[in-house]
């Protein structure tokens, strides 16, 4: 996203940098596992929505 103002940016990195290194490591893995659940049911939409166009395909 570029609509975040440089000062925010700067305030949101000395917040993160502040945390010790095993909560970043956790929040960090946290976040990889929400975003890998998220592609997966993504890509289980995407299987069914051309499993569907196919049996409509065929059908007409």
């Amino acid at each position: 996203m570029t609509d975040t103002p440089d000062h925010i940016k700067e305030i949101q990195l000395q917040l993160w940098l502040s945390k010790p290194p095993m909560e970043r490591l956790r929040q960090m893995m946290v976040d990889n596992e929400s975003l890998f659940l998220f592609w997966q049911q993504m890509g289980k939409k995407d299987a069914n929505q051309d499993q569907n166009m196919i049996i409509s395909s065929k059908a007409e």
